[in-house]
């Protein structure tokens, strides 16, 4: 997470949501990368741009065999607690 603060000021949204969509994964890579945002203290703007441009329909797992986690209802995403 440490990457998506520094890079804070310096993402677009924009771009981010092109390489995305170029890419075209049918995982839900977009639910993430907006937790990571968020986490890391990205504008509500920049979280709504990307909300906007993606649907959020899955629920799951940032990754397999965590033992305690948290739900984020935003971003419909298990994660960890200590994230």
């Amino acid at each position: 997470m440490r990457g998506y603060a520094l890079a804070r000021k310096r993402v677009s949204v924009t771009k981010l949501v092109q390489l995305l969509r170029q890419l075209d994964y049918v995982y839900p890579y977009h639910q993430a990368i907006g937790l990571y945002m968020e986490k890391s203290g990205y504008d509500s703007g920049a979280l709504k741009a990307l909300k906007k441009e993606f649907p959020i329909t899955y629920d799951f797992y940032l990754c397999h065999e965590m033992r305690k986690t948290t739900y984020s209802k935003d971003w419909r995403l298990h994660f960890p607690e200590k994230l």
